[in-house]
């Protein structure tokens, strides 16, 4: 049985007890639930570890740098069980860096699989960083990414079309099941990127019922000249709405609200995924790097950012038009049951898994 380690940017193995007492949707956990299915062994490479290691990366964290290493803490505990293990999968990009040097310089054996949700080389020192992005994109053997267009730029760097695939992520089409009414109003939730000022501003012109739930230092002074139909719910960093919570305001609103500040990140994605499987239609900030087109599918009302009208009359469309709006959210559960979902989604990584390892036996027979 081949055996899978595991690396990512928060408590994995956390996550996965979340999912397995249904407090959170699988799709969080990026298909690790399904490698069994197919023959893989996992193993989750411990979040903290050495607390010396865990230092330095929290301190390269908050100071940056040219060269980024990923995490220290968890490449050296990776590096130790190398000899018991077939491959490693980073559900993270931001994690493994050092792992790929070393198998870009081929002192690693292991194939190294990274999924890519953001553009890798962003920022001032842009320039400077690309001889390392180019080296650490090197080493990965599979760099799937969430967003076609980050694919594109992996593959242009690498010079090699095949080092990088769209791979679609869905929700989890099980966590969901629950019959909803068509609900009223619309809710906005989100803790990155969200431009939570321009869609206040913009349901306090409708005579919608709009909620917002942000964390505490998302509230801005613009928030004080919100109408009362706008309701503003926030929570504590590290207290954020627990799913099952969060569940129950999407199941009484008609329409989940994705308002962003911008479009250099994937952020905005984990949320439209559960306006799919909630069965919701989607208003949302367009965004270039996100490969599900609401509008050409029937299932959203795209924005462009920062436009307060634009969101108004969103909002408002959706508030007089509920026959409309309600098929647009089984438009979005269709896409999710006919398979855009995480089941598909962990079929498309076994995929790169079984052509990585068969390509590593056919290499060690030559």
């Amino acid at each position: 049985m081949p055996r899978i380690l595991v690396i990512n940017n928060y408590p994995f193995e956390d996550v996965w007890e979340e999912v397995k007492r249904k407090e959170k949707p699988d799709h969080h956990i990026y298909g690790i639930n399904y490698f069994h299915l197919r023959g893989y062994e996992v193993e989750i490479i411990p979040f903290v570890h050495n607390h010396f290691l865990h230092q330095i990366d929290k301190f390269f964290q908050k100071n940056g740098g040219v060269i980024s290493f990923g995490c220290l803490d968890q490449q050296w505990q990776t590096i130790k069980k190398l000899n018991q293990a077939d491959l490693i999968y980073a559900p993270c990009q931001t994690q493994t860096q050092l792992l790929s040097y070393l198998r870009a310089l081929k002192i690693i054996q292991v194939p190294i699989v990274c999924l890519a949700h953001h553009p890798l080389n962003r920022g001032r020192l842009a320039l400077i960083r690309d001889p390392w992005i180019k080296l650490s994109i090197q080493g990965y053997d599979a760099y799937p990414s969430l967003s076609s267009r980050v694919s594109s730029a992996i593959n242009q760097l690498s010079g090699c079309q095949e080092k990088s695939v769209l791979t679609r992520w869905g929700p989890d089409s099980n966590y969901y099941l629950e019959k909803v009414a068509l609900g009223k109003g619309v809710v906005a939730a989100g803790r990155t990127g969200r431009d939570f000022d321009t869609f206040g501003l913009a349901a306090s012109q409708t005579n919608s019922e709009a909620t917002i739930i942000c964390l505490d230092n998302s509230v801005s002074q613009t928030f004080q000249r919100f109408s009362e139909n706008v309701s503003i719910m926030t929570q504590p960093t590290d207290k954020y709405m627990k799913y099952p919570e969060l569940i129950k305001f999407y199941q009484q609103a008609r329409a989940l609200a994705i308002p962003m500040v911008s479009g250099s990140s994937l952020a905005g994605l984990t949320s439209l995924m559960d306006s799919l499987a909630m069965g919701k239609p989607t208003i949302m900030t367009r965004h270039p790097l996100i490969d599900i087109d609401i509008e050409a599918e029937g299932i959203g009302i795209w924005v462009e950012p920062g436009d307060i009208e634009g969101w108004r009359s969103a909002i408002q469309f959706i508030e007089d038009n509920p026959q409309q709006a309600a098929e647009m959210g089984k438009r979005a559960r269709n896409l999710v049951d006919s398979g855009l979902n995480s089941y598909s989604f962990a079929n498309q990584i076994m995929d790169i898994f079984d052509l990585l390892l068969e390509k590593q036996k056919k290499d060690k027979k030559v």
